[in-house]
């Protein structure tokens, strides 16, 4: 979806929900798939993601995630390609999951040949009286001019097109077929992290991604 937009908003004025993917992704090693997590500091229920801090031994996880990475990668054909940039990423400091998840976000758009605006929900002025999800998408498309809308295909049971439609926006729901690539460790697995698809398709990864997007209008 990111490929396709001129504009990426991160939704992050919403609220964090803790074991998600908000903060945790998937890698694959010889024993199947690896659950990564970001450990974060307890906050009340209905914290914004924007306000979620990173936890004390935030640092000594992301160590860890990374001898994760290189034990389970480092005999992948492009691991030399990406590992010294990527374990940069995982050395660099962070306050927030959104400095974090934004950095790597920014990473992986650049190794793929992305070129994308990047915007955040929470540094718009939104209408607080609006209580309907759609308007509130709506209301967020209106202030950065976006005309289409893309997103999963899940959010067809939560976003109206019919009242994003009366706003003069045209709105497009991936639906997704996975596709099938060069993976190590026996059978495909899929949804991995990104990580696992430029570990072992490098330069390829991007057209891969792409020849599985199906959009359902």
């Amino acid at each position: 979806m990111i490929d396709r937009a001129d504009i990426f908003v991160i939704y992050d004025h919403v609220q964090f929900v803790k074991k998600t993917w908000h903060h945790r992704n998937r890698i694959k090693n010889k024993n199947g798939e690896l659950l990564l997590s970001i450990p974060t500091k307890n906050t009340h229920l209905k914290t914004p993601i924007y306000d979620i801090c990173l936890s004390s031994e935030y640092e000594k996880v992301l160590v860890n995630h990374w001898l994760s990475i290189f034990y389970s990668y480092k005999n992948s054909k492009f691991f030399y390609k990406y590992s010294d940039s990527l374990h940069a990423l995982y050395t660099n400091k962070y306050s927030t999951l959104m400095e974090l998840t934004v950095e790597f976000i920014k990473y992986f758009c650049k190794q793929l040949g992305i070129s994308i605006d990047i915007e955040y929900s929470s540094n718009l002025t939104l209408d607080g009286k609006l209580t309907n999800s759609t308007e509130k998408v709506a209301d967020i498309c209106d202030q950065v001019n976006i005309s289409t809308l893309y997103d999963a295909n899940g959010a067809k049971s939560i976003i109206d097109k019919t009242v994003l439609n009366k706003c003069g926006i045209n709105v497009v729901f991936q639906k997704y077929k996975h596709p099938v690539y060069t993976q190590m460790f026996g059978d495909f697995i899929p949804y991995m992290s990104i990580i696992d698809l430029i570990m072992n398709e490098g330069d390829r990864s991007l057209d891969i991604v792409k020849s599985g997007s199906l959009f359902n209008i």
